[in-house]
């Protein structure tokens, strides 16, 4: 079975990533779904946005959690500006795209799923997050939304080296859906089919490198987070078609 092709960010090689241009531009190059980040603002509104301070953008070193949405909205993300979740939800709906948030820090998912239902998107979605504290609380809050666990986190900590290398037992924890791994990860290709046996998606990031793509579609992924959507699926049909 082909896996998915995951937008990350949109198509981020060609258009700004996390904005309404690059999900767009991912639908017309074929993705079968996207991945965007996830943050909250100080006046309470969820907006798509990666990194924590606005420095990438305005060069000025000001945390997201202390800004406004209207302060947001003035960073320039190369033409673009910084959509809501709301906004997203409504663009998806009407693409039918489905999409993977993610939460990048806990206390979000509340009133994440609360626009997801709003929306009515919630079984068009799967909610992922590298916190644990973020998928517990998706679970508590509405444990039938699809939850993916990310791993890939740089860290020379035994505890956490070992959770990647072995998973089953904090997907379990969490009850998760799906796996999330790095591509780069020690012993992914050994461990990816069994956990695919085990019943759960697989959708790994980020992959541009056309020789992995295939390779990783080979191992049973069933999902391919990149951010070169039209060449991926370029990738993969050649793999088919060989």
């Amino acid at each position: 079975m082909t896996p998915l092709i995951i937008a990350h960010r949109g198509a981020s090689a060609d258009a700004p990533e996390n904005t309404l241009a690059a999900f767009e531009l991912a639908r017309r190059q074929q993705a079968d779904m996207i991945e965007l980040d996830l943050q909250m603002t100080a006046d309470g509104e969820i907006v798509v946005f990666h990194d924590d301070t606005t420095v990438r953008w305005n060069g000025q070193n000001e945390a997201v959690a202390h800004l406004t949405l209207a302060q947001l909205r003035r960073l320039n993300i190369s033409g673009e500006r910084v959509p809501t979740l709301a906004e997203t939800l409504d663009w998806a709906r009407h693409a039918a795209m489905p999409l993977n948030l993610e939460l990048k820090r806990p206390g979000m998912a509340a009133h994440c799923i609360q626009l997801v239902r709003e929306f009515r998107w919630a079984d068009q979605v799967i909610i992922s997050s590298f916190y644990e504290q973020a998928l517990r609380e998706l679970r508590v809050v509405d444990p039938t939304i699809r939850r993916g666990y990310l791993m890939g986190i740089r860290s020379y900590r035994p505890d956490i080296r070992l959770r990647e290398f072995w998973p089953f037992l904090a997907l379990r924890w969490i009850e998760a859906t799906a796996w999330h791994p790095y591509h780069g990860l020690p012993g992914l290709n050994w461990v990816l089919p069994k956990v695919r046996q085990a019943g759960y998606q697989v959708n790994v990031w980020t992959v541009d490198d056309p020789v992995r793509l295939r390779e990783l579609a080979v191992l049973g992924a069933s999902g391919l987070i990149t951010n070169t959507p039209a060449a991926a699926r370029a990738a993969l049909s050649l793999r088919i078609s060989a």
